[in-house]
C-alpha cells in the first residue's frame, strides 16, 4: 500500500485554552478574554498552533530541531516561581506530567494541593448584604480615599482603579471574573467612611443624607459583604486578593478588631507570596500590573514589621527586599512645590513615589534590627557578656538608621520643612494656589512628618532593649556609658516627636499612627523626671509630654487611640511629677537646700539626633549667688555615684515607678490591640521584653 504523502504546511488547530494559560499549565475557559487574563490584568490572546508531528519530521527530510521537542515550553515570570520556591512539588509535577507529551491540559485539579478556581462558570452575582450606593456617593468615596489613604498607604495605581471602579459602580450586577475588582472597590469605600465619620464637614454626608444613608450602617455592611466573599477572592489567586486583605488589615488594626488585623495580614502576605510579588519582572516596559505588584510588596514589607513591633511576634516574611517605582504618573509632584525647593536641596527628586520606597526601606531596616535582637535569646536577668551584645546591637541598629536617615532628601525632610520658617511662608501662600495643588502641598508635608515620626519612632525602639536591663555596682563603665547614651538618644527622639504637629493629620487615615507614635514617645519622656529631678532635661521631658497630651486631646473625637493616649499619659504624668518632687528632697548631702532654681530653659535642640550629656557640667542660675553646681548634673568624673547621676532604672528610678512605666504600656497594648497581660513577647510591656 502506498504510504500516505505528508502535507508541505503543517495543519493547524485551535487549542482550548489561551496562550498565557497554556504556558503557564493553567485552567482555561473558552470565553475571550479568559477570567484568569482578566484578573491577573493581562491580554488573551490565542494563536493558532502547529501539530507536533509536522514539526518533528519536516517534509524537506531535513533535521530540524525544535525547542518544544526538548521540555515545556517557557513560563511567564511569574509563574517560573509562583510560590517563592525554585523546587515546588506543583512544579515538578508539572514537569514529569509534561502535557504537550500526554495531549492534554494539565489542570489544577490533577493535582493535590494545587490552586483550584472558583465559580470558573462566571455567572451573575450580587450583593447579598447591602445595595451598592448610587454612583456619586461611590465617586465621592473614592476621591476621599485617594486624598485621605493613597499618600500614606499606596497598593492602587489611580488611573487604573478609577477607570475600574467606574465600570463596576455602573452596573447592579457583575460577572464572577469581577470578584476581585468589586472587592477593592468596596474596600476603598470602607476605608473612605472610616475617615469621613468622625468630619463632619466632609461634603459628601450631604449625598448621604440626600439618599437616605447612615454611614455607620453602610460600613458595617460593606464590611460584612467583603467577609462574605474573602474566601472566593483568595481561592482566585489574584492581585486584588492581596490588596483587599492589606486595606483589611489597616482597618482592623486601628478601627475595629487587632485581632482580626494580624490574621488578615497574615492572608495577604500568603497571597502575596503565592504570585511572587517579591519577585520583579524582568521586562523592558514596565507594566501597571507589574508596577501594582510592586506597590503592594512594598507596602506587605511595612506591614509586617509594623505588626511584629506591635504584637511582639515573628515576622513574615523571608525576604524585605524593597522594590523600585517606575509607573508614577499618578505620583508626580506640582512644579509649583519644587520651585519652592532649590535644585541642590530636591535631590532630583519629581515624583511621589519616593517617599513610599523611603518608607519600606527604613520597615525593612527596622525588621533587621529586631531580627538582630531576638536571635540574642537574651532574658530579663542578663549578664555582663550579654549586656555587652546588646550594647552592640544596638550601636549597629543606631547605624543602619542614621545610613538611612542620611538618604532622605530635603523634599522629605520635615526638620528642612521647618527650618528658617520655609512652611510657614509656604502655608500663608496655599490658600492662593489651585486646590489641587494646596491637597498635593498639604499630603506631602503630612508624608515628611510621618517619615520623621517612623524614623523617631525605630530610634526609640532600638534604645528600648538597652535602657531595660538592670543596672548594678558591678556593672562596666562601657555599659553605664551606652545606657546613659541610649537614654539621651531615646529623649531626643521622643522630644521631636512631641513637637511634631499632629492636628495637621486630623481627618487623614494617618491620625491613628501618628497617636500611636506620640504615645510611645510620652511614655519615654516620663523617664528623666524621675531620673534626673528638677534639671534642664526633666523639665524639657515635662514639657513635651504635656504637648502630647494636649495634642492628643484635640484630636480625641477623631482617633480613639489619641483619646487612649491623653488618658493615659495625663495618669503616668502626675505619677511622674509625684516621684521626681519625691526624689529631689531626698537626703543628698551634696544639694544646698536653701538655693532656689528656677528652670532653666530647654538645653535639648530640635531637629538633632543628640541631646545635652549628662556628662558635660551643667549649671543652675540662682538670685544673688551666681552659679551654683547641680548635684544631679554633675560630671562622669566628680565623687557622685555615677548611677544616680546617670539613670538606672532599677536602681536609681524606684521599683514601683518603673511597674508605672509597664503598666502604662500594658494598658495601651490591651486596650488598643487587645494583647494578652503580661505577654512576654509584647512590645508594649516595658521592661520585660526586646522589640
Amino acid at each position: 500500500m502506498q504510504k500516505r504523502r505528508r502535507r508541505s504546511t503543517p495543519r493547524s488547530r485551535t487549542p482550548k485554552a489561551c496562550d498565557r494559560c497554556r504556558r503557564q499549565k493553567l485552567k482555561c475557559d473558552p470565553i475571550r478574554p479568559c477570567v484568569l487574563c482578566t484578573r491577573a490584568g493581562h491580554k488573551c490572546e490565542t494563536t493558532l498552533q502547529p501539530r507536533r508531528g509536522s514539526e518533528r519530521r519536516p517534509s524537506t527530510g531535513t533535521s530540524v530541531e525544535s525547542p518544544d521537542t526538548h521540555g515545556l515550553p517557557d513560563r511567564e515570570p511569574e509563574a517560573r516561581q509562583q510560590y517563592a520556591t525554585g523546587t515546588s512539588a506543583i512544579a515538578f509535577a508539572r514537569q514529569v506530567y509534561n502535557e504537550e507529551e500526554m495531549g492534554r491540559t494539565l489542570t489544577e485539579a490533577s493535582v493535590i494541593g494545587d490552586v483550584g478556581m472558583a465559580g470558573t462558570d462566571d455567572a451573575l452575582w450580587g450583593l447579598k448584604e447591602t445595595n451598592l450606593p448610587p454612583q456619586e456617593v461611590m465617586l465621592a468615596l473614592i476621591d476621599t480615599y485617594f486624598y485621605r489613604m493613597q499618600w500614606f498607604i499606596l497598593v492602587l495605581h489611580e488611573p487604573s482603579f478609577r477607570e475600574t471602579a467606574q465600570r463596576m459602580i455602573s452596573q447592579p450586577q457583575w460577572r464572577r471574573r469581577d470578584l476581585g475588582a468589586v472587592m477593592t472597590v468596596l474596600a476603598v469605600a470602607t476605608i473612605s467612611l472610616q475617615t469621613v465619620l468622625p468630619d463632619h464637614e466632609w461634603p459628601g454626608h450631604g449625598l448621604l443624607s440626600a439618599h437616605s444613608i447612615d454611614a455607620q450602617n453602610l460600613l458595617k455592611k460593606l464590611i460584612a459583604e467583603i467577609r462574605s466573599h474573602l474566601l472566593d477572592l483568595l481561592e482566585d489567586c489574584c492581585i486584588e486578593g492581596v490588596q483587599v486583605c492589606l486595606l483589611l488589615s489597616c482597618y482592623y488594626m486601628f478601627h475595629n478588631s487587632p485581632n482580626l488585623a494580624w490574621t488578615t495580614f497574615g492572608m495577604a502576605a500568603r497571597a502575596g507570596y503565592a504570585l511572587n510579588l517579591q519577585s520583579k519582572n524582568p521586562s523592558l516596559q514596565p507594566s501597571i500590573p507589574d508596577e501594582t505588584r510592586s506597590r503592594c510588596w512594598n507596602h506587605i514589607i511595612v506591614s509586617d514589621t509594623f505588626c511584629s513591633i506591635i504584637y511582639g511576634r515573628p515576622a513574615s516574611l523571608d525576604s524585605t527586599i524593597v522594590r523600585q517605582l517606575e509607573l508614577v504618573d499618578d505620583l508626580t509632584i506640582d512644579p509649583w512645590l519644587l520651585n519652592q525647593f532649590p535644585i541642590r536641596d530636591s535631590s532630583g527628586v519629581t515624583s511621589r513615589a519616593v517617599f513610599h520606597v523611603l518608607k519600606a526601606e527604613i520597615y525593612a531596616v527596622a525588621g533587621e534590627i529586631l531580627r538582630r535582637f531576638r536571635r540574642l535569646n537574651l532574658t530579663c536577668e542578663a549578664k555582663e557578656q550579654d549586656l555587652g551584645a546588646i550594647v552592640q546591637t544596638t550601636r549597629e541598629s543606631d547605624a543602619l538608621l542614621s545610613d538611612w536617615r542620611a538618604r532622605v532628601p530635603r523634599l522629605y525632610d520635615f526638620e528642612y520643612w521647618n527650618l528658617d520658617g520655609r512652611w510657614d511662608r509656604i502655608d500663608e501662600e496655599l490658600q492662593t494656589l489651585p486646590p489641587g495643588t494646596k491637597d498635593q502641598v498639604e499630603t506631602i508635608y503630612l508624608q515628611a512628618a510621618t517619615l520623621q515620626l517612623t524614623y523617631d519612632g525605630m530610634v526609640i525602639q532600638a534604645h528600648r532593649p538597652l535602657l531595660e536591663q538592670k543596672i548594678n555596682k558591678f556593672t562596666s563603665r562601657t555599659v553605664i556609658d551606652a545606657v546613659h547614651q541610649s537614654l539621651s538618644l531615646a529623649t531626643a527622639a521622643a522630644l521631636r516627636v512631641s513637637r511634631i504637629p499632629i492636628y495637621r493629620f486630623k481627618n487623614h487615615f494617618a491620625v491613628a499612627f501618628a497617636s500611636m507614635q506620640q504615645f510611645t514617645a510620652g511614655v519615654i519622656l516620663c523617664i528623666p523626671p524621675t531620673v534626673q529631678p528638677l534639671t534642664t532635661t526633666a523639665n524639657e521631658a515635662k514639657n513635651g509630654v504635656v504637648r502630647i497630651i494636649r495634642a492628643s486631646r484635640s484630636l480625641n473625637c477623631h482617633d480613639r487611640i489619641a483619646r487612649q493616649t491623653e488618658q493615659l499619659l495625663t495618669e503616668l504624668l502626675r505619677v511622674t511629677i509625684q516621684r521626681e518632687l519625691t526624689h529631689a528632697l531626698a537626703e543628698n548631702p551634696e544639694a544646698n537646700p536653701d538655693t532656689e532654681s528656677p528652670c532653666p530653659t530647654a538645653a535639648i535642640r530640635h531637629g538633632s539626633s543628640l541631646t545635652e550629656d549628662s556628662r558635660t557640667t551643667h549649671s543652675v542660675i540662682t538670685p544673688g549667688t551666681g552659679q551654683t553646681p547641680d548635684p544631679l548634673q554633675r560630671p562622669w568624673a566628680s565623687d557622685l555615684n555615677p548611677l544616680a547621676a546617670v539613670m538606672g532604672p532599677y536602681d536609681f528610678l524606684p521599683a514601683q515607678a518603673f511597674q508605672q512605666l509597664d503598666d502604662t504600656f500594658g494598658a495601651f497594648g490591651e486596650s488598643m490591640f487587645n494583647l494578652v497581660p503580661d505577654d512576654q513577647n509584647s512590645a508594649w510591656n516595658w521592661g520585660r521584653t526586646f522589640p
